[in-house]
């Protein structure tokens, strides 16, 4: 099984501890449900423009938004904006398998990234592990990164599963995140898209541990803000080839991850601190519960939702508890019942 190798410092037990405090403050705030549901939008937007803008994406934040609106283009970006499209729709995905709290599989891995990069690689290499070696070049052309060995690709990615499912439960979540992404990074599994499908992987991977700070936090804005330091970082301790990088000491790596997470987790908390400070008189009779909010949610990216599509979500809360959850939120105005009660779809109020 992998074993990283790597050192709890007093200064990243400070900026974990900081960190710590910033998640307490950010889930006790409370913020009307259309507010966070828009802030959750936000942040897949946000998210989805930073993490593609890492990898040479042209398309700024307003023609992402208008790239997922399913308006006519106003481009000429056609590949572009397919890129942008999947990583919303790989974000969407990520949001519903979280529900299940299920631990990652080689499966999970395989479909983030065939949502990922469909339309934009023949089928062949899309969703499958690569069948060639990769080698990383900077703009000189020159090779500054070996990944792992072809054929050795597959038993890496599970080696770092069983870790990933078993000892990373034991450490704090920001550090198991940061030795994930890096490790994920380095083997390089597939042909193209490693770098998206690590970010996206990162933040299924926290929500499986149940930090994700209210589905909105956005670590990818951070990496884009200085992407030769984003790189930087990952080759410090990544070297020149993927064995030097699997027994390399990751403290520099997540020293970077944690401080930018940190950063990312202090951003959000302005926003919270913002839409809270308007509703601080509301009535505890007005708020809605974790699932109420999560189906507000749904509606929100999909448009609507059905009974069926809610026990997919919420595996572990009967029927009855869901449809209560459904006709509190149509009473409330938050959303119209559409058709007979068996076969209703919900939709935006």
């Amino acid at each position: 099984m992998y074993r990283p190798n790597y050192h709890i410092s007093n200064d990243l037990l400070n900026i974990i501890a900081q960190i710590e405090s910033v998640r307490s403050a950010i889930s006790l705030s409370y913020i009307l449900p259309e507010r966070e549901v828009e802030m959750r939008y936000r942040a897949t937007v946000e998210a989805t423009h930073s993490s593609t803008s890492i990898e040479g994406n042209p398309l700024n934040r307003k023609q992402v938004e208008l790239a997922l609106s399913e308006k006519p283009s106003l481009t000429r970006h056609r590949y572009a904006e397919i890129e942008v499209r999947n990583y919303k729709k790989a974000i969407d995905h990520i949001e519903k398998r979280a529900t299940s709290m299920e631990r990652m599989t080689a499966e999970d891995i395989l479909t983030v990234h065939r949502i990922m990069t469909a339309g934009l690689l023949d089928e062949s290499r899309t969703g499958h592990w690569r069948k060639n070696p990769v080698y990383i070049e900077d703009q000189d052309g020159r090779t500054v990164y070996d990944a792992a060995d072809t054929e050795d690709v597959e038993g890496e990615v599970e080696e770092l599963l069983a870790w990933l499912n078993t000892s990373s439960y034991e450490i704090h979540p920001v550090i198991a995140a940061a030795i994930f992404h890096v490790q994920f990074v380095s083997i390089h599994p597939f042909a193209d898209g490693n770098g998206r499908t690590t970010r996206a992987l990162t933040m299924l991977y926290l929500s499986l541990r149940s930090y994700d700070f209210r589905n909105a936090l956005v670590l990818d804005s951070y990496y884009a803000m200085d992407k030769k330091a984003y790189y930087e970082a990952l080759h410090t301790v990544q070297g020149n080839n993927y064995e030097t990088a699997r027994e390399a000491n990751l403290d520099p790596w997540i020293d970077y991850f944690a401080d930018g997470f940190l950063v990312s987790a202090n951003v959000l908390a302005a926003e919270v601190s913002l839409l809270a400070s308007a509703v601080r008189t509301a009535s505890i009779d007005q708020r809605v519960s974790r699932e109420e909010l999560d189906i507000l949610s749904y509606v929100r990216q999909f448009g609507s939702i059905s009974i069926s599509e809610a026990e997919g979500i919420f595996r572990d809360v009967s029927r009855r508890t869901i449809q209560r959850r459904l006709k509190r939120l149509v009473d409330a105005g938050y959303i119209q019942q559409d058709g007979a009660t068996h076969d209703a779809r919900y939709i935006a109020g």
